[in-house]
């Protein structure tokens, strides 16, 4: 192994708008469940990255989890950002369920990189307890964990789980992933629960500001997604320039 890294999973919006939605967010009764876009974690060859996850007392997670390899072209990697952060946004129509039929092209490329073995896997751990869960990755294949604490018996543990993707290839490799949590309010008849302090009758005003966060964190999720990706090719750039 050449290195281990350990990182803390969040998703980090641009300072400035960051200021600007927790604003937002101080002058609002409650603030409403926002899907974002999933998170993409970069692992260099031959390593392995983890990311640490908290899972609060009582509640519960669905993790996904896709493998992307190398180069990746970019209406590829666009479809299945966008059609996994469907299968996490709870009240929608494909919440946890399979990815839907792809384009013909689309599958063309799935099809052919799904006969390549990955040599990337995926592990749930947690503190001083044995491995959770170990899954080895297909290209394009998610690899869905429901209920997290109640599938791993490990119920909420100190320090949180961490969640690793080590990378025996040759080459660099993405993997998207994204939580949600089960006690998440979501977005449709799918997510009535309640949660926090809430008011079951807003003022119009009230109303506007609840509106204005969730667009808020909508348009921070993809600048993020966006620059990341954007900061991937231009790594990509200089490497082949040198």
């Amino acid at each position: 192994r050449t290195s281990k890294r350990m990182m803390i999973m969040r998703r980090c919006p641009p300072p400035a708008f960051a200021a600007v939605l927790l604003a937002l967010v101080a002058i609002t009764i409650n603030r409403p469940a926002v899907n974002g876009y999933p998170i993409i974690a970069e692992i260099d060859e031959d390593d392995e990255t983890c990311f640490t996850y908290n899972i609060p007392h009582g509640d519960d997670a669905h993790m996904v989890f896709t493998a992307l390899p190398n180069h990746v072209e970019e209406d590829v990697e666009d479809w299945f950002v966008s059609h996994m952060n469907e299968m996490t946004r709870k009240g929608g129509d494909q919440f946890m369920k399979d990815l839907p039929e792809m384009p013909d092209d689309i599958k063309k490329i799935v099809l052919e990189a799904k006969e390549v073995r990955t040599a990337v896997s995926l592990r749930l751990d947690a503190p001083r307890r044995p491995m959770l869960i170990r899954k080895q990755f297909k290209w394009y294949d998610p690899v869905v964990i429901k209920d997290v604490v109640k599938t791993s018996r490990a119920e909420n543990p100190l320090g949180g789980y961490s969640i690793c993707f080590d990378n025996d290839s040759d080459d660099e490799i993405s993997v998207l992933m994204d939580v949600v949590l089960v006690s998440d309010k979501g977005e449709g008849a799918a997510g009535k629960k309640k949660k926090g302090l809430q008011k079951e009758h807003l003022t119009p005003l009230e109303r506007n500001f609840q509106e204005s966060i969730g667009a808020a964190h909508k348009i921070l999720n993809e600048m993020h997604y966006m620059e990341r990706r954007e900061a991937r090719m231009r790594h990509t750039a200089e490497s082949t320039n040198k």
